[in-house]
């Protein structure tokens, strides 16, 4: 007869079961998204019990959200009053995107000669997928940012990759003030489309050129929307 100790010690270990995502991570989840896209607009007061019936969890939840919004600047929080829709100020995002300027151009003009065929196939594929998300706000900016992203990735600097990921995540919210402008979705597709040549033509300074106007018109737009009464 066999051991059946020995059987049981054979088998695998049951694996541990991976642990649910929190009522608070799902909430922060949900507003975060309803946030980036200025769905809640900036200035916005946040009721927690109207966001506890739209999220359908209760206020605990819903208070903790708001703190680790707030800890990514998405949210202010007011002594005595309801949290609010962080505001969104030209003079904070100019520098910023000054920067972006700055490190996605020089990015791209490096990408040029650095890229390899599997980057620039992937970066084809992110251009056809944008290309059908056009109507899609939300997954168009995703898309979007993934072909930044796979740009500034393609350069091989891992410190300018490293400052990059840091620093423009707080640029979300402009960048869709941008993409609300009529026509501003087809504009940026050609400005892809046109980066996308320069790179697999491997024109770094016509990638590196086109990049900086690319960007530059998005702060453009953005400081636009929000000087003409858009709120901040």
């Amino acid at each position: 007869m066999a051991d059946s100790t020995l059987t049981s010690a054979a088998e695998p270990p049951p694996r541990p079961s991976r642990p649910e995502t929190s009522l608070t991570e799902q909430a922060a989840t949900a507003l975060r998204r309803l946030i980036l896209l200025n769905l809640l607009a900036p200035g916005e007061t946040l009721n927690e019990p109207d966001l506890s019936v739209r999220l359908g969890v209760s206020r605990t939840p819903v208070r903790e959200a708001l703190k680790l919004l707030a800890g990514e600047g998405l949210v202010t929080l007011r002594r005595n009053r309801a949290a609010m829709v962080a505001r969104l100020d030209p003079a904070d995002l100019v520098p910023l995107f000054e920067l972006e300027v700055a490190l996605e151009s020089f990015c791209a003009g490096l990408a040029a000669n650095r890229m390899t065929g599997a980057e620039l196939a992937r970066l084809d594929q992110l251009q056809s997928a944008m290309e059908a998300a056009r109507d899609d706000r939300e997954s168009y900016t995703r898309l979007n940012r993934q072909a930044h992203r796979l740009i500034v990735t393609a350069a091989r600097s891992p410190a300018i990759a490293e400052a990059h990921g840091r620093a423009f995540p707080r640029l979300a919210r402009a960048r869709n003030f941008a993409l609300a402008v009529d026509g501003r979705v087809a504009e940026s597709l050609a400005e892809h489309r046109a980066i996308l040549e320069a790179l697999r033509g491997r024109d770094a300074e016509g990638a590196r050129a086109l990049m900086r106007v690319h960007v530059a018109r998005t702060q453009a737009l953005m400081v636009a929307q929000l000087g003409e009464g858009a709120p901040r």
